[in-house]
């Protein structure tokens, strides 16, 4: 059997398709993991992160082998910076690619690697954050993705050739809390990471399983009005005219 069935929809007069793959089971009891088309991207980038790294290295290495000079010094200084921040990159990077939420009837649970497992009561679950968004280490690499909040959303395709030439994931959605996600990592340097990657937010990456599924999950418990943000029909619904 294929790992990507097709299923009808029935319930809400659209005419189209679900895309659905082997993780579906999972967002249907509440968990939610990362998709496959979202860790084939995280890893991507992953590999550009080490790539760069490997670069910044080896020209540090070289210039202080040559002797730093009246120039080479700054370039040296910029590559010791690049190496300095590229472990926050990674780990941000890598704390996508294993994430899991889970909801449930009281509560909503991020995990990741690292031991960090944040907990929130729907009560303490205020709506989207969109002025912060990640830490400012977080955003010179990756991007804010609090901009794409606030930015109009873009028309729905026309046609399937339109569709399917769409393959953008989404942008993480930043959720605003009672309390610092932070705190409840135990850990200082994972602390320090999180921190710095999402600063008091709770995150709901765009790769993740059936998003548009927990957003209307959080929006039911919370009262909210999250908007999705699935600019990539193959990763969640399909719409023909």
């Amino acid at each position: 059997m294929s790992d990507e069935q097709i299923l009808p929809l029935k319930d809400d007069g659209l005419k189209g398709t679900l895309t659905t793959d082997d993780s579906t089971d999972a967002s249907s009891n509440g968990t939610y993991p990362m998709s496959r088309e979202g860790r084939r991207q995280a890893i991507v980038l992953l590999l550009g992160v080490v790539s760069i790294a490997i670069f910044a290295l080896w020209s540090l290495i070289n210039i202080l082998q040559d002797g730093v000079s009246d120039v080479e010094w700054v370039t040296g200084a910029f590559m010791l910076a690049i190496l300095l921040v590229l472990p926050l990159v990674a780990w941000t990077l890598l704390e996508e690619v294993n994430a899991v939420v889970t909801a449930d009837e009281d509560n909503l649970t991020y995990r990741t690697l690292g031991g960090v497992a944040l907990q929130y009561k729907w009560p303490d679950i205020k709506g989207l954050k969109t002025k912060q968004g990640r830490g400012r280490l977080a955003r010179f690499f990756l991007g804010n993705d609090a901009d794409v909040h606030e930015a109009p959303a873009s028309p729905a395709p026309n046609t399937d050739d339109d569709a399917e030439q769409s393959t953008e994931e989404p942008g993480t959605l930043l959720l605003d809390v009672a309390a610092d996600p932070a705190l409840q990592i135990k850990n200082p340097i994972v602390r320090f990471l999180h921190k710095q990657a999402y600063g008091d937010t709770l995150p709901l990456h765009g790769g993740l399983t059936g998003r548009s599924l927990l957003v209307k999950t959080i929006n039911q418990h919370t009262g909210s009005n999250i908007e999705p943000l699935i600019p990539n029909p193959d990763l969640e619904l399909r719409t023909k005219n």
